[in-house]
């Protein structure tokens, strides 16, 4: 799961010098997500946003790290991440599948690499769970394009992610407890890559005041989408936030 494209990190293509005039944002940022479990409630947030970035370290929303390379072609970074993918039952409103354990969101960290080129930006990231609460690992590759139609930049993205089995099974599969206490059968992912598509809307209100607009749909693999708990073959969310650069 990709995150975020908020006005620090809407930087992909843009000059150096450009990049360097914003360092600090504040604002608020929500989302809405169709999480693919069966019965299961759209998941809403709103938290507020702090960006912060020097070229050495930055902090943007729920990402922070330290640049290890920082160019106007390169970037090759050490960051933690928050993974908001979470399950709780009390939000399923059939039985069997209220009866399954919660899933917790969790804390990642890894390396990141972008290459800036002519015809966009490429991405690869690996990371590791570092609370225990899944003990997966994920990885992704992507790329991104810009469109400036000034006020507005669109930023298209396309990408893979690869989710480990404990990852995979963490969050979509069912123990053989799960399936005894809830009738559903039990159910063990492997190790799965997941495409997805996205599209980024930077709109600049003000010389200062940006608004943005992240859709995201991420199509999943046949060894996710056959658990018992999900009956969707999407995981939809829609990310939005306004945020005042200095």
């Amino acid at each position: 799961m990709m995150k975020k494209f908020i006005v620090l990190g809407i930087t992909l293509l843009l000059p150096l010098s450009e990049a360097l005039a914003a360092e600090i944002g504040l604002g608020v940022e929500g989302e809405a997500q169709f999480n693919p479990y069966k019965s299961y409630k759209t998941d809403y947030s709103l938290i507020p946003y702090l960006g912060y970035d020097n070229k050495i370290v930055y902090l943007d929303g729920t990402e922070a790290g330290v640049y290890l390379v920082n160019d106007d072609k390169n970037e090759l970074k050490a960051r933690v991440w928050y993974l908001d993918v979470e399950f709780d039952p009390d939000n399923a409103r059939q039985w069997a599948i209220r009866q399954l354990d919660t899933r917790h969101s969790t804390m990642m960290a890894g390396v990141s690499y972008q290459r800036i080129t002519d015809i966009g930006a490429f991405r690869g990231e690996f990371s590791g769970d570092t609370l225990n609460t899944s003990n997966g690992l994920m990885a992704t590759l992507a790329w991104a394009g810009q469109i400036v139609a000034e006020p507005v930049t669109i930023y298209p993205q396309a990408g893979v992610d690869w989710y480990s089995d404990k990852l995979a099974r963490y969050y979509y599969g069912i123990s053989e407890r799960e399936s005894a206490k809830s009738g559903l059968d039990a159910w063990s992912p492997n190790d799965a890559f997941a495409p997805w598509l996205a599209v980024a809307a930077d709109w600049k209100v003000t010389d200062n005041l940006h608004f943005y607009l992240q859709p995201r749909i991420t199509f999943l693999p046949s060894t996710i989408r056959h658990s018992p708990m999900v009956d969707d073959n999407v995981l939809a969310d829609i990310e939005s936030g306004l945020v005042w650069s200095f």
